[in-house]
């Protein structure tokens, strides 16, 4: 006992005794998805009933011990044995799968050619769940918004406890007495902390989004027994919510879509193993049409921003003398996003209604030819861990496909939020990269951070990152 409490009190309990265990979850139905009066729930998540097998998951996301132990690598940002992995792309976790199967000799369950995955279900190695197991697994019999109930609180799930579920509604004129703010950790936590669901998984809601098999796309509610997804697509599905998520991004029935490809502090997994097999192989590819996009040597790149208190134009005119230096006046445009009646006074009240009406305010702003430019830079300021209401009018009123969009992203603390995922959403037949991301002004190095961001290849040459490692 003395021990145990010695421990405890170190705050090492958790990382001492944390080690990885698979869970039978039994299979059975239910309904996909959130209902229509769920509030802030996005139009991707149509309810609709799905059966899945029988299949084994892992209690805890994939630790860092054992990711090192299987890739010889430790990519995360905050290291510790048995925090989560973080820093973890979708073909790094499907990697890892395949490597612990082969080192435990079982079966690979990959196939990988390019970006294009071969799912073999009849195999008995370690895979990702499908998003519909993922979502069985972690509601664990609730029906609820969270497996925890309608709310959620820190003692419950590691995000940004500052912004709990529906604080949007509340920020200004707090009148709901469950939202409550609480500890903001800042940091994933070991993989055994807090409580776990009915089904004995840890940290279904929050600590790191997890990876699916999934590519992100509307649910084909036909496809109802053990569906894997779309078969073609280009982003991949992750779920639960992260330490820098708000409350409403941990919800049972919330989707975010990340570029395959992209890597990220908040990105992990977790790992499952089938219990019942199908003959069924699973080929899925990533959509044609995207692959074919192409940045010419020259490209015609348009900056186009939103912004209410400066700093996002500050950025923009930075980018604006770093582009044209190198790529010549002549290819480069800047361009402000302009409401006809622009936000005054408290930006919290007037962008909290505009958010929650989910306004399309009209814009001052005309681009009179949208098909020139190869590449977008967009650039915002992360308002409730999502994009302005402005920058949405903007992305719905042209069109987009076969361009390379890039964002760029001013914050108060929580980077981009999911805004990089809503963008994703919003641009289906776009490439859409991780931004640059900068804390308020960005300081006194905010040019030459930029500068560097540009030299890197990070802000032009994306295409450059496109190729999957399995090629």
């Amino acid at each position: 006992m003395k021990l145990f409490c010695f421990l405890a009190l170190l705050g090492i309990y958790s990382a001492v005794f944390a080690e990885s265990k698979m869970v039978l979850v039994k299979g059975g139905s239910f309904v996909m998805g959130s209902p229509t009066t769920e509030r802030q729930r996005n139009a991707d998540e149509k309810q609709h009933t799905v059966t899945v097998n029988d299949f084994y998951c892992d209690a805890y996301e994939v630790q860092q011990k054992d990711y090192e132990r299987i890739t010889g690598k430790n990519p995360s940002t905050y290291k510790g044995e048995s925090l989560p992995v973080q820093n973890v792309s979708y073909f790094d976790a499907l990697e890892y799968c395949n490597l612990k199967s082969k080192a435990e000799g079982l079966q690979e369950v990959y196939t990988l050619q390019g970006k294009d995955v071969f799912f073999n279900r009849n195999a008995n190695g370690y895979r990702l769940l499908t998003e519909a197991e993922w979502e069985y697994a972690c509601r664990a019999g609730t029906t609820t918004i969270f497996n925890t109930g309608n709310w959620n609180h820190v003692e419950e799930a590691n995000y940004q406890g500052s912004y709990p579920y529906l604080i949007e509604e509340n920020y200004m004129h707090h009148t709901e007495k469950n939202i409550v703010t609480g500890k903001i950790r800042n940091k994933p936590i070991a993989v055994n902390s807090l409580k776990p669901n009915a089904f004995g998984l840890y940290n279904m809601h929050g600590n790191v989004s997890e990876w699916v098999f999934d590519f992100y796309g509307e649910y084909d509610v036909s496809d109802s027994a053990n569906p894997a997804g779309a078969k073609t697509g280009i982003y991949r599905v992750n779920r639960g919510g992260a330490f820098n998520d708000f409350g409403k991004h941990l919800r049972s029935a919330y989707r975010s879509a990340t570029n395959p490809q992209d890597s990220d502090e908040n990105l992990g997994f977790r790992i499952a193993r089938s219990a019942i097999f199908d003959s069924e192989n699973i080929q899925t590819r990533y959509d044609s049409e995207i692959a074919k996009i192409q940045i010419p040597k020259n490209p015609k790149i348009l900056i186009a921003y939103f912004s209410y208190s400066g700093n996002t134009e500050s950025a923009a005119e930075h980018l604006n003398k770093i582009l044209r230096k190198k790529h010549g006046n002549a290819n480069v445009d800047l361009v402000e996003i302009e409401m006809q009646k622009p936000y005054r006074g408290g930006i919290y009240e007037a962008s909290q209604k505009d958010l929650n009406a989910g306004a399309r305010p009209t814009l001052k702003t005309k681009i009179a030819d949208m098909k020139k430019y190869d590449v977008i830079l967009l650039g915002y300021p992360t308002w409730w861990a999502t994009l302005p209401m402005p920058v949405m009018t903007f992305l719905e009123s042209y069109d987009f496909r076969g361009k390379t969009v890039i964002s760029f992203s001013s914050h108060g603390g929580t980077r981009y939020g999911d805004s990089v995922s809503d963008l994703n959403k919003a641009l289906p037949q776009s490439y859409v990269g991780l931004p640059f991301e900068f804390f308020y002004g960005g300081g006194s190095d905010l040019e030459s951070r930029l500068e560097s961001w540009v030299k890197k290849k990070r802000a032009v040459k994306w295409a450059s990152k496109r190729k999957s490692k399995f090629s």
